[in-house]
């Protein structure tokens, strides 16, 4: 069966849709005339509209409410309009796949599951495989070599504009931009703010043509002030809270280096081709670690736990994250800021 209309069903994090292009990527390059969709979550659609091999894309809500019963009916409406031919699940979703077989899709690809309703079933694999690889299993049933490919995120012109202003604002645009993104979405993965202060003075006293940024989400405003306020210096500035994500993607192509947690803006970053610098504890790298177009590194020690560890409580106090030291990602700072013409 030839494919000629592809639906992809996405995940709903921002890192795990990144992690996603390569196969989608593949899948263009394999079948070029096929029509490529992608079903993913309203916030997070920019993240593939730019791209060159989504040819479009489909809003799906992964609310559970009364509201949700007639958003998912209008979504199988315009799918089954489209008729598609083939979709993949990125993870084991009933729900998804029940609207896919609805739609008349004959033919259905995905991870094995619970009333999957699949027609082409792929195990997930066990140990220390990337997400990025873990996706790309997802080609051997619909017959297209297995490509190890790096993600990837398209800014936009308007993004770059709006970056360029961000910068100019507050730092007047002096110099070098390191940027660092202090939040997470869980706070077991987050490095010591006061780690991200003492960095953040030392990377200014260090190098007077140097500006710091911190970046952040919504709920991360007031732990960019503090940092900011914690250096006291015009060379730093916050920005969290200031910017979507195609403007943050922007920003951080603009920096000559960002410093993360295992985190979406993370991947955002690696993703934009920019220079990271990965902070890892309870995720593993093997199975997380950026994997984006730009250069990355990561620093994580072995604490003789489980990784990757889940637990909301740890009662190690957080060691994984506390034993990197400020030290150790100043050494890495030093060394790309020294580098020749950067």
């Amino acid at each position: 069966m030839r494919m000629k209309k592809i639906l992809i069903f996405e995940l709903n994090w921002l890192g795990d849709i990144l992690f996603s292009t390569p196969l989608i990527r593949a899948l263009k390059k394999a079948v070029p005339d096929a029509h490529i969709a992608c079903a993913v979550v309203p916030g997070y659609s920019v993240l593939l509209k730019g791209n060159p091999c989504v040819d479009s894309v489909i809003e799906l809500s992964d609310r559970r409410t009364v509201r949700s019963f007639w958003e998912k009916l209008s979504f199988l409406r315009k799918i089954r309009k489209q008729r598609f031919d083939t979709c993949f699940f990125l993870k084991p979703s009933g729900t998804k796949a029940m609207l896919a077989r609805a739609a008349g899709i004959s033919r259905r690809i995905g991870f094995a599951g619970k009333n999957d309703a699949l027609t082409h079933r792929v195990r997930l694999p066990e140990g220390n495989v990337h997400r990025v690889d873990q996706m790309m299993m997802l080609c051997g049933p619909a017959g297209i070599p297995f490509l190890r490919g790096r993600y990837e995120y398209f800014v936009s012109d308007e993004g770059r504009a709006k970056a360029a202003k961000l910068l100019a604002r507050d730092g007047g645009g002096i110099g070098r931009v390191v940027i660092i993104n202090p939040g997470g979405n869980w706070n077991a993965k987050r490095w010591p703010k006061e780690r991200f202060a003492e960095l953040t003075g030392r990377v200014l006293s260090r190098y007077p043509d140097v500006e710091v940024v911190v970046t952040g989400a919504s709920g991360d405003i007031a732990l960019g002030r503090e940092i900011a306020s914690a250096v006291d210096n015009r060379r730093c500035s916050s920005v969290a809270g200031e910017t979507d994500i195609d403007t943050l993607a922007a920003l951080f192509s603009l920096g000559t280096v960002i410093i993360s947690a295992d985190s979406g803006p993370l991947h955002l970053a690696s993703a934009s081709g920019a220079r990271t610098i990965g902070l890892f504890g309870p995720t593993s790298e093997k199975i997380t670690g950026p994997r984006g177009i730009g250069e990355s590194v990561v620093i994580r020690h072995d604490v003789r736990c489980e990784v990757p560890c889940y637990k909301s409580a740890c009662s190690r106090g957080y060691e994984c994250m506390n034993l990197i030291t400020v030290d150790e990602v100043m050494r890495l700072i030093e060394r790309i800021l020294s580098v020749e013409g950067i």
